[in-house]
């Protein structure tokens, strides 16, 4: 007899019992080791350097742009810091690049912001910063969910500060506690000492509770170019909800009516919660070239402007919000690899074309809406040189803690994969369409059935999906636990780079 998951109700009670404990305790790694590295350090603005004016604290309000994210420019942020809190949302190797940081605020990951923030004042305004303005809106939508009344990001990021010509800082940590950086091949495959090395650095993995799981989303996609640290299967939330749709018709022996995957995807978000998708900015590159083409869009869309694109992306006017999706359902502009390829190759993957266009619409649709859709840009090109798969000692249930895996080592990336998670996971979609689906329902006996097919098809398509995108690359499998941890690999028939 499989595991059953509470029902949904069930669930979010179960839920908010467990992370009501657990949010500010999810991500409970250890600071940052500093690294041994031309790394910036920022602290918040000293009290001598900076007069906060507490009238014009209290009277800060945030406009929203045009795609629903509160912002402000770089100039309004370079005269008005002292009276905001200003959080710096990108990676730490970020910070000694090129593009520096600024001269003041404070430095915490995307990855680490939900947490953090848990001891923050939810009526202080806050003012989030990154390279393009992409993370630190998704920081935004973060942080209100949490209950922050004002919060913004500034407009274009770091990119526009360095426009405008504005100071940066840039300077080596002070202190003896640092801590060597892996050394990283520029090319090829990644060695195991390297992967270990990365792991083994606390600032690279957060530990999470799978309850926390259940309310704050579910995984993200295996693609190394996400900034923070995951809990990686294919396609994300997106993908596993395709892959139990398509294991649905498989054991029903029938295609679904499309017409019930916007109803199925309400009901999964309620039970759920947030819900990840993303693409990356050649698919956004591409689609706006087709749409400029368009007479309907023009108007919309100057030449070369990326972000009055994404803008009709994460919110268009209605009445091209048809045009918009048929677009966005076309595989070349899809930037998640994994949902590309099956759209791409429905036969290799067992799911039907018309069952993905269905998903990835539905999903933008409620985007649209304002539902808790965690809809990502990835920027720059693929440069993972090893996949990891991650595995816990023993099984996997609500109280289990979980390392989350930053996918980035310094100008590197890994494929970074939980199976057990992912498997537990499939129980709790098995048993939420056990109960959604009325065909399911009337059939109990087919529940095993189901999430064995779910088991099958998605080892199947993780296999397609790595021969597609990663058939050079060596292939480890980490044992991680919060006391060691052991990288083993690569798996024969994989490509070269492991340590022998």
């Amino acid at each position: 007899m499989t595991t059953r998951r509470p029902t949904p109700s069930l669930a979010r009670a179960l839920t908010a019992a467990l992370v009501g404990g657990l949010v500010g305790a999810a991500c409970d790694a250890p600071e940052p080791a500093h690294l041994e590295t031309p790394m910036q350090v920022i602290p918040a603005a000293p009290a001598d350097a900076c007069r906060r004016d507490p009238a014009v604290t209290r009277a800060v309000r945030f406009d929203r742009s045009p795609g629903g994210v509160p912002e402000v420019d770089a100039d309004w942020l370079r005269d008005e810091h002292c009276n905001v809190r200003v959080i710096d949302v990108r990676e730490a190797e970020e910070l000694a690049g090129p593009l520096g940081a600024l001269p003041f605020g404070e430095h915490v990951p995307l990855g680490a912001l939900a947490e953090r923030a848990t001891d923050w004042n939810p009526e202080q305004p806050v003012v989030l910063v990154c390279r393009s303005g992409r993370r630190s809106a998704r920081g935004v939508r973060m942080l209100e969910d949490q209950g922050f009344a004002r919060v913004a990001s500034m407009t274009g990021g770091m990119l526009h500060w360095r426009d405008r010509g504005f100071a940066v800082r840039r300077r080596r940590p002070e202190g003896p506690a640092r801590r060597r950086l892996p050394v990283v091949p520029a090319d090829g495959p990644l060695t195991r000492e390297a992967i270990a090395a990365h792991l083994g650095d606390p600032s690279r993995i957060r530990w999470v509770k799978v309850a926390a799981l259940l309310m704050q989303g579910t995984q993200s996609c295996v693609d190394g170019r996400d900034p923070r640290p995951v809990v990686g299967t294919p396609g994300g939330d997106a993908g596993e909800l395709l892959l139990a749709l398509a294991a649905l018709e498989r054991v029903r022996g029938e295609p679904l009516d499309v017409a019930r995957v916007p109803s199925l995807l309400d009901a999964y978000l309620d039970a759920f919660g947030r819900f990840y998708v993303h693409t990356d900015d050649h698919a956004l590159h591409a689609i706006g070239e087709d749409l400029r083409a368009d007479p309907r869009f023009a108007p919309h869309l100057a030449a070369h402007d990326e972000d009055a694109l994404e803008r009709l992306v994460r919110r268009p006017p209605r009445d091209l919000e048809g045009p918009l999706l048929a677009a966005l359902s076309e595989p070349t502009h899809v930037g998640c690899g994994h949902l590309r390829l099956i759209l791409s190759n429905a036969e290799e993957y067992g799911v039907r074309p018309e069952l993905t266009r269905a998903l990835l619409r539905s999903v933008f649709v409620r985007l649209w809406r304002g539902d808790a859709i965690d809809f990502v840009i990835l920027e720059g090109e693929h440069r993972e040189g090893a996949v990891v798969n991650v595995v816990l000692d023993g099984a996997v249930h609500p109280f289990t803690r979980i390392p989350t895996v930053a996918p980035r080592l310094g100008s590197r990336e890994l494929f970074v994969n939980h199976p057990q998670v992912s498997a537990w996971l499939r129980e709790q979609n098995a048993t939420f369409f056990f109960e959604e689906d009325p065909w399911l329902h009337a059939h109990p006996e087919r529940q095993r059935e189901f999430l064995a097919t779910l088991e099958s098809m998605g080892e199947a398509q993780l296999g397609a999906t790595l021969a597609h995108l990663a058939s050079t690359l060596p292939v480890y499998t980490a044992h991680v636990s919060e006391r060691a941890i052991r990288v083993e690999g690569p798996a024969a028939g994989t490509g070269e780079g492991g340590a022998r």
